[in-house]
């Protein structure tokens, strides 16, 4: 039987993929668990049109991320932290940090984009990683004493 995979299926394919599964398959666990749908020709058009909104989607997102990471590379973005006197702080930098940071020089970051190489426990000049669809960009960070 032929389906359109709506998700990412192990070792069967990818999402929007037309793949060949065996009936029972199909019936019993793809279909009721909306992880696929039959290929009709009706929604394979939707799907293809699906597909190519994601497509353009992923664009956008992409070209917004290296936007924001040279707007905020051009003056490093300062994230405040409670630290001691050796600059040690007393908990690391978290995602909402660097998104409250970016928040107030006016750039929204959405979170779920944000990722450390390392956590961050001390000031200084640090790099946080703004990665989506395997592209990688590096944003810089001054971390500061409050």
């Amino acid at each position: 039987m032929k389906v359109i995979l709506l998700r990412d299926v192990a070792k069967i394919g990818k999402r929007y993929q037309v793949v060949e599964v065996p009936d029972g398959f199909a019936l019993n666990k793809l279909i009721p668990k909306k992880d696929a749908e039959a290929a009709t020709p009706a929604n394979l058009k939707r799907v293809q049109n699906m597909s190519l909104k994601n497509t353009s989607d992923k664009a956008s997102i992409l070209a917004a991320l290296k936007k924001i990471t040279v707007d905020l590379s051009e003056e490093l973005l300062a994230v405040p932290m409670q630290a001691n006197n050796q600059g040690h702080l007393f908990q690391s930098v978290h995602t909402d940090d660097v998104v409250a940071a970016a928040a107030r020089r006016g750039v929204a970051i959405p979170k779920t984009y944000i990722s450390f190489a390392q956590p961050i426990k001390s000031t200084g000049e640090h790099q946080v990683l703004l990665k989506d669809q395997g592209e990688t960009f590096i944003l810089p960070i001054m971390v500061v004493a409050k």
